[in-house]
């Protein structure tokens, strides 16, 4: 009668283990995807989902803007577009084309950061509530590159 308890039990805790490893999504292949520069989970940031392609036709995803444009640099001559997710509509445009708000109040994937817009005015409103700087791509690419240095 005990030995019957054990192996139900055994059988129980079995299943329960593997139940575990069948709801775990890493454990049937699917990666977690990262930020190409520093690593964060791509998948947390849908809001602030940045793209780059390359002249050799490579693309890579980052967290948002601020990493975007840490790859933008580092990439040089290698750099050919980029897309960002606007934070109102979640949509993806030319990050180029873009407007963005820096060092607002409001933190989306990482500090000090800009936040994508794909018009001036929706910028300028985030900008009113929130504090920050309206820029557009090219101003960001300098502000962020004087950052890094």
């Amino acid at each position: 009668m005990v030995y019957g308890r054990m192996e139900r039990w055994f059988f129980r805790f079995i299943l329960c283990v593997i139940f575990i490893f069948l709801m775990n999504p890493l454990s049937w292949g699917g990666e977690v995807k990262r930020c190409i520069v520093c690593g964060m989970d791509v998948s947390k940031y849908p809001h602030t989902k940045y793209g780059v392609t390359t002249t050799e036709s490579e693309e890579f995803f980052t967290c948002g803007v601020q990493c975007g444009l840490t790859l933008h640099l580092r990439l040089k001559e290698k750099f050919k577009s980029a897309t960002a997710a606007d934070l109102l509509s979640n949509r993806s445009f030319d990050a180029q084309k873009g407007f963005y708000v820096y060092k607002s109040t409001v933190i989306t994937d990482m500090a000090p950061g800009f936040i994508a817009f794909v018009t001036r005015v929706n910028a300028e409103k985030f900008q009113k509530g929130f504090g920050g700087k309206v820029v557009t791509y090219q101003e960001a690419l300098e502000i962020w590159k004087e950052q890094m240095k």
